[in-house]
């Protein structure tokens, strides 16, 4: 007998510390990064002088006392497109409940593919890396292999990087960083001189890791990757914001009647080149997909589409929407379908579908500083059948969030909002985490 408690004894103890440690391990994947897109909305919240016009510091968002029963719906949608030389990734925010410093995205996983395939170069502008081990393992091995590897990122003005995993890389990788006020916020990488990754996706936890959603591009094709080399190279040369020269392109052939053309902030004046002609020459449909849209010429431009008859639905990102509500409020009055999100992790896409034939995407968030201060890229494109891929995926986000959020607002970190309250991420950025935030108190 006394041998038997021995043995029970010693299988609970294993047990015991097998389940400590895999939730210490759960805990682990999801530490959150109190930086993630925090700088994106205080930097657009600075240009009162030029965002504000619609703003009134008296407007009262709009709640309802049963939002908690209103959740969003989980859909299935093929992760990509190939057309030419061109692949379009989505990555859906309903298929991951939380965040993760693995990989998961196809595009990631793609992203390291490449990077253990790179022969000779790997240049990367991007905000920063957060919690991607494999992405920054892969970098150094092929550092190893004698891959030339520079980079350029974002940091403060004492060169402390704004996501702390970019000093993983350090003796590593030859990294110059942006210690301008404003953001250096592109997310590029080009590969060999052929190879360009680009959209909005962060290489961090929510980003890579597949709680947010995001559109990207891969393009492999010599002109479009010489264009984002130019731009990386002034970069590197530390040469920021308005020192740049402006290396914008025409109208790329990429092959299967694919096109595309891209543009860099803030010299290329990417709002009047790029968006709004689209905007102004619509005729059916624009769909917009926003981590942030404050830019005062843009909305008049929706709202002048609106009233020539074209049909507009907007997918806004939770956070965001309630510190700009009464911008969503006065394009709601002209009759615009402005869905405010309530799946947990961001909507951190910058992207418009135009019709059935163009599509505009990047790191450009929709503000006076993404278009006339931040370091970003945009980039169009031409092609009916990605224009189509992607707004099929539009739609099913849009109709996963119920039609009460067509007038109200969910609290970006409360129970309303996916896994918020359980994520470890200070999603409305009041530095209150999960059950301290009191979205997360309120049941």
């Amino acid at each position: 007998m006394k041998n038997f408690l021995y043995i029970l004894a010693v299988v609970f103890l294993f047990i015991f510390f097998f389940v400590l440690a895999d939730c210490k391990k759960s805990e682990d994947d999801f530490l959150y990064s109190k930086y993630e897109d925090k700088t994106e909305i205080i930097d657009t919240d600075s240009d009162e002088k030029f965002d504000n016009t619609y703003d009134n510091n008296n407007f009262t968002v709009p709640r309802h006392k049963n939002l908690k029963l209103y959740p969003f719906k989980k859909f299935s949608y093929p992760s990509f497109l190939k057309r030419g030389k061109l692949a379009l990734y989505i990555n859906n925010p309903t298929a991951f409940d939380l965040p993760s410093k693995a990989s998961r995205t196809d595009v990631c996983k793609l992203l390291i593919k490449e990077i253990n395939s790179s022969k000779n170069s790997i240049d990367f502008a991007v905000y920063g890396f957060d919690g991607q081990d494999e992405i920054i393992n892969a970098l150094i091995n092929a550092r190893k292999r004698g891959v030339e590897i520079r980079g350029v990122s974002d940091s403060n003005d004492t060169k402390t990087p704004t996501y702390e995993d970019n000093n993983k890389l350090k003796g590593q990788a030859n990294i110059v960083y942006d210690v301008s006020q404003k953001i250096m916020h592109n997310k590029f990488f080009i590969i060999d001189d052929t190879l360009v990754f680009t959209g909005s996706m962060n290489i961090s936890k929510t980003g890579c890791g597949g709680y947010n959603s995001n559109s990207i591009i891969v393009v492999r094709d010599v002109n479009f990757a010489k264009a984002y080399k130019n731009e990386f190279n002034q970069m590197y040369a530390g040469k920021f914001k308005n020192e740049k020269q402006d290396f914008s392109t025409s109208l790329i052939d990429l092959g299967e009647d694919v096109k595309v053309k891209t543009a860099f902030s803030p010299v290329g004046n990417v709002y009047k080149k790029i968006i709004a002609p689209e905007i102004n020459n619509a005729k059916k449909s624009i769909r917009l997909s926003v981590f942030v849209l404050t830019y005062n010429k843009m909305i008049d431009d929706l709202i002048s589409a609106k009233k020539r008859g074209v049909d507009i639905k907007i997918v806004f990102d939770a956070t965001s929407a309630k510190k700009f509500a009464s911008k969503i409020e006065l394009m709601r009055k002209e009759g615009i379908k402005a869905k405010v999100e309530n799946f947990g992790g961001k909507n951190h896409e910058k992207t418009i579908s135009i019709d059935d034939n163009t599509l505009i995407l990047g790191s450009v968030n929709f503000s006076y500083s993404g278009f006339w201060k931040n370091d970003e890229n945009i980039v169009l494109i031409k092609n009916k059948e990605l224009t189509s891929f992607y707004n099929g995926y539009f739609d099913k986000l849009y109709n996963s969030i119920n039609d009460v959020y067509l007038k109200y607002y969910p609290n970006s970190e409360g129970y309303e909002s996916g896994k918020s309250c359980y994520d470890k991420i200070d999603n409305d950025f009041d530095e209150k985490v999960d059950m301290e935030d009191s979205g997360c108190k309120i049941k």
